[in-house]
């Protein structure tokens, strides 16, 4: 009568081994999907990273003479911008691209000028789908785009089984 109970129980504790390492594998490179859906809206996005964290993080990359950018491109406006949702969404998307490309689309409507002339060229991105994922225990883990050097790197800790973005760091200073 206790064999039954004993091959039920083993069984339960090898599914539960598998489930828990698909999720130690699988979830790093979920959380980075999930940060890369053009359709999420922005407060979707809002709960998929940290916002003061990321922007505090660009903050601590930003060279000195930002400090003094006269309006309408002050310090803030551009720690706001680079710290928005669809900003953070092209800096995962893209992650050997130009800060500033990502920045601009979180600017507030009309403060960028559109200059560029009609029928040119579109921009290609520099995307990946080849992510390394270093480990930091089971609490955090960084991401960088493996195709290239350099890349951005992307901290994500954790909360509860889900992950949430809450630095990222440039290849380039702010400027």
């Amino acid at each position: 009568m206790q064999r039954p109970v004993v091959i039920a129980s083993g069984a339960a504790i090898a599914a539960l081994a598998v489930l828990a390492t698909a999720w130690y594998v699988m979830s790093p490179h979920l959380a980075l999907d999930r940060l890369t859906e053009f359709d999420a809206s922005p407060e979707q996005m809002l709960r998929r990273y940290d916002r003061q964290a990321v922007r505090e993080g660009f903050a601590g990359q930003m060279l000195p003479q930002v400090d003094d950018y006269p309006p309408p491109l002050t310090k803030d406006v551009v720690l706001d911008a680079l710290s928005h949702p669809r900003s953070v969404r092209l800096l995962v998307v893209e992650p050997f691209g130009e800060w500033q490309f990502a920045a601009a689309e979180g600017l507030p409507p009309g403060l960028l000028e559109d200059d560029e002339p009609t029928g040119s060229m579109p921009r290609l991105m520099e995307t990946t789908e080849d992510w390394e994922i270093e480990r930091g225990g089971l609490s955090h883990f960084t991401a960088r785009g493996a195709d290239r050097e350099p890349s951005n790197a992307y901290r994500f800790r954790r909360e509860g089984l889900s992950w949430v973005l809450e630095h990222i760091e440039l290849t380039t200073d702010i400027r």
